[in-house]
């Protein structure tokens, strides 16, 4: 069986008000990725190259190349550094950070 750990689980919205859904699990020590639309699980998914990311240069929008997720942890970064980096990353992107789903369903 798989050892697997959520890092986070992120509802997040496009610029048309799109619902889409971030998940990122820690399996046998590698991070994956999941971006689909909704908030359900049963979406359509994307790739996380849909994100696009930007910088604000005098009031104007400059897209930003080789920026993007996924991104690996840093030296002695904790999960929770981890986490907040990630939204701090969608901060300048074209999605927005909703909210954080921190509900943990286990099974026996």
């Amino acid at each position: 069986m798989n050892n697997k750990e959520k890092i986070f689980h992120f509802h997040l919205e496009d610029g048309y008000g799109n619902a889409k859904t971030l998940m990122c699990l820690l399996i046998d020590g590698s991070i994956k990725y999941s971006l689909y639309g909704g908030h359900g699980s049963s979406g359509s998914g994307f790739a996380l190259s849909n994100i696009q990311y930007f910088d604000r240069i005098d009031g104007r929008i400059s897209w930003k190349r080789n920026a993007s997720l996924p991104v690996s942890t840093l030296e002695n970064e904790t999960k929770e550094q981890f986490k907040e980096r990630v939204k701090n990353i969608l901060k300048n992107s074209t999605i927005n950070f909703l909210k954080e789903i921190t509900t943990n369903v286990t099974f026996s």
